[in-house]
């Protein structure tokens, strides 16, 4: 089979597709014939040796994938040869065979598609975890969602207007604003500010003129991928008993909120990670896969696929996302 193997971390361009063996699944995991592979920031900073997280070296990286079954190993059940499924690995889907734990694989609806489902496994897997179980969103619930453009952002959007909630995207370009409307955000929220103090204000004066602030009312629920400033002007524009759910830091600042102000306003702060549930709480997280492909099959979701590209042009598919070229999924694809 053909792979991108990293054999030293470096630079993407450094980094060559080579043939491998096909892999054979054991207890527990399936084997997947890869027809659709959905790229992350993440897999860029894993390919220069950045991640958090080292893999030993060499080794086939890449998170996302989908396609079908062509082997199971020793004590799997929920998965069948010929199956139509998309993954969640923590490494191995940069390849045109792919093995994968049987708990992260889940089955594919009639008419969805690999490339869709392989763009928005994560995404959405981390979305609806903090919309579903985190801030418990429901019809009529007013919400702020930061980083709204970004993958997360933009799936969080979509699953609230799913759920009949009103949803104020928070922005940071024009260009960013009209993705998330895209997504079915209600109103945009600016969040250029010089400091903290002048983004506090600017965004209780947008998020009052939104909701009516002034009078008590504010958001229900913040969603939060950036962290930094922006958790600290969200935590300003909830009303009393808001819950502030924590995807991320796309800021690279870690917050740490005044606990007298949560007490005072009877603020709830919630995490939501994503890959710990896989262990912990396996349940719910086959539940959410299972609900938010029903609502792509349905056709109220899209997948935010702004480009694709051949598995042999990895490296500018890659280009996309490090240099911010495309707003949106950047997916690779297998001829098959």
């Amino acid at each position: 089979m053909r792979a991108i193997v990293v054999q030293e971390f470096g630079p993407i361009s450094s980094h060559k597709i080579e043939q491998r063996p096909d892999p054979a699944p054991g207890a527990r995991e399936v084997l997947i014939d890869n027809h659709a592979v959905g790229l992350n920031f993440p897999d860029a900073l894993m390919l220069q040796g950045k991640y958090q997280k080292r893999p030993d070296r060499p080794f086939v990286p890449g998170r996302d994938c989908a396609g079908t079954v062509l082997a199971t190993g020793p004590g799997t059940s929920r998965c069948q040869v010929g199956d139509r499924v998309v993954a969640q690995v923590f490494t191995g889907a940069f390849g045109e065979r792919v093995i994968a734990p049987e708990n992260r694989c889940f089955p594919l609806p009639e008419g969805v598609a690999f490339a869709d489902a392989a763009a928005m496994i994560t995404p959405f897997n981390t979305a609806w975890a903090a919309v579903d179980d985190r801030a418990a969103v429901k019809a009529g619930d007013t919400v702020m969602v930061t980083g709204a453009s970004g993958g997360v952002g933009a799936a969080a959007v979509q699953l609230c207007r799913a759920r009949g909630a009103r949803v104020l995207a928070a922005v940071s370009s024009a260009e960013k604003g009209e993705l998330a409307l895209r997504n079915g955000a209600d109103v945009l929220i600016d969040t250029n500010a010089a400091d903290l103090a002048t983004l506090k204000e600017r965004l209780r004066e947008q998020v009052a003129k939104a909701t009516g602030i002034a009078e008590g009312k504010g958001c229900d629920a913040v969603l939060d991928t950036v962290g930094g400033d922006l958790f600290e002007a969200g935590l300003r524009v909830l009303r009393f008993a808001g819950r502030m759910v924590i995807i991320g830091f796309a800021s690279g600042v870690i917050p740490a909120p005044r606990a007298n102000y949560l007490l005072y306003n009877n603020l709830s702060v919630l995490g939501s990670p994503l890959d710990i549930r896989f262990d912990k709480v396996f349940g719910e997280v086959e539940r959410g896969v299972s609900a938010w492909l029903s609502l792509l099959a349905a056709g109220k979701l899209n997948s935010n696929i702004a480009a694709s590209y051949d598995f042999g042009d990895f490296a500018a598919a890659f280009d996309q996302i490090t240099e911010r070229k495309v707003a949106g999924k950047v997916v690779l694809r297998f001829n098959r």
